[in-house]
């Protein structure tokens, strides 16, 4: 809803003091209904999954619970007023460009980054391929400290619209990276469609820094 049409409408409350009473709980219930349609990955089953530019900058980042590797699941909305997120798509734990990054990204957030700062990585690896990643990034002897979580649906995947129509394992997606605030909403992104690009640790500190 534009500001004109929260202005306009504020007016007409104004102006019409009883019709408030009985719009509020409409507005409420509509409100809360868009708010829904924005969790997902359920409400994106209809959506096209190749939508690359569907999580925009503003916009908020789409819900979901995956299970994590080790045990447990984690929902992203759990962190919000708690932590920013750093969310990142890899391909898989074949794909040696995304264990670099993945190595890389180790050293991105300080210890005191990551009192409010959370990192969570997601695939479509099953316990088998992720314990091969996290076995080959840690193979210089520093273990990755972030939550790998499983997306074997791909529903994840879809619904942030970054899946590859074209990769060699269906469901795979495209390597993207977003930095997300502790109100749920975008701050930053990176989607490549060239497998062998990736942003780098400076682009995506200054990103988690630049967070009010």
């Amino acid at each position: 809803m534009t500001r004109s049409s929260w202005s306009t409408r504020a007016v007409r409350w104004a102006v019409v003091p009883v019709a408030l009473a009985v719009a509020s709980p409409v507005v409420s219930t509509v409100a809360q209904a868009q708010a829904s349609a924005m969790l997902g990955p359920v409400d994106g089953k209809e959506m096209e999954p190749t939508d690359i530019e569907r999580v925009a900058v503003g916009t908020a980042a789409p819900d979901f619970s995956l299970a994590k590797f080790g045990g447990g699941t984690t929902t992203l909305s759990s962190l919000r007023g708690k932590k920013n997120v750093v969310l990142v798509f890899y391909r898989g734990y074949w794909c040696p460009y995304c264990i670099t990054q993945l190595k890389e990204m180790r050293s991105l957030l300080s210890d005191e980054l990551k009192k409010d700062t959370e990192m969570l990585v997601i695939s479509i690896d099953d316990d088998k391929g992720t314990q091969t990643a996290v076995t080959r990034i840690g193979a210089d002897g520093t273990q990755p400290d972030f939550s790998f979580l499983s997306d074997p649906d791909h529903a994840v995947i879809g619904r942030y619209g970054v899946m590859n129509p074209a990769g060699s394992r269906r469901g795979i997606p495209h390597p993207a990276t977003y930095v997300i605030d502790k109100k749920g909403v975008v701050r930053w992104r990176d989607v490549q469609t060239d497998y062998k690009i990736r942003p780098t640790s400076v682009a995506v500190l200054a990103a988690v820094k630049a967070i009010p």
